[in-house]
């Protein structure tokens, strides 16, 4: 009995070491998109979310959140989806003084938390221009991440998109695509290549929130200050 006994528990202690390592094997990544949100462009954007079950974080424009885009926003949230801050408008910031960007941050902060229920817990600089003044005013983590290069003026093929993520993605990537820009627009399309080919490799996508929590990184540790994420990595 005393060896039954033995046995059992070396055989439980073997199962959670497997679990445990298939656990801290898991690769993750995080897809985020800018610019929103839009009636039109946006859907197109969440219909792929939908379509292959996974979350995504919104960084949006303060001005764009309405009642005319509630809708838009009440879906993403609906399909696990989180927001952040995308500053007020598309002006760059690391020109601007420490009043503007502190109204623009906080203007935006208040109308995403009217809609969402929520206050963002991340920013991502329009134009991804950053300056210390900005750093020294905004409370809020800085996220950048890997480029998709699908905004206007670059070659925007679904395919040329997709290959600037992947050559680019490994554990702890966070993506950064958007879900507006001026038509033609083949980020959706993209989409379509981008996720199945990562799932294939093994990756889970998560909120940029839950990318930090499953990393064990804590983004507003001091010794985190000034930085710029494109990975989360312990």
């Amino acid at each position: 009995m005393k060896k039954l006994f033995i046995s059992l528990i070396l055989i439980t202690l073997s199962v959670f070491s497997v679990n445990s390592a298939v656990q801290n094997t898991t690769k993750l990544c995080a897809l985020t998109f800018d610019d929103g949100p839009d009636t039109r462009l946006t859907p197109r954007v969440l219909d792929r979310l939908e379509k292959y079950r996974v979350p995504a974080t919104f960084f949006v424009v303060g001005f764009r959140i309405n009642d005319s885009t509630k809708s838009v926003i009440d879906r993403a949230l609906s399909l696990g989806c989180e927001y952040g801050n995308h500053s007020w408008d598309y002006n760059p910031l690391d020109k601007a003084d420490p009043k503007e960007i502190a109204d623009k941050i906080a203007r935006t902060n208040e109308v995403i938390e009217k809609y969402t229920g929520k206050k963002p817990l991340f920013f991502r600089p329009p134009n991804l221009a950053v300056s210390k003044t900005m750093f020294d005013v905004i409370d809020m983590p800085f996220i950048s991440g890997v480029v998709g290069f699908d905004w206007a003026g670059c070659d925007r093929t679904p395919e040329n998109i997709a290959n600037n993520v992947l050559k680019g993605v490994r554990d702890g990537a966070i993506i950064l695509l958007h879900d507006v820009q001026p038509e033609p627009h083949p980020t959706p399309e993209a989409l379509d290549i981008i996720i199945p080919e990562l799932k294939k490799q093994g990756y889970e996508f998560v909120t940029l929130s839950e990318l930090f929590k499953r990393k064990g990184v804590d983004p507003k540790d001091p010794k985190y200050k000034n930085k710029l994420w494109v990975y989360v990595e312990p």
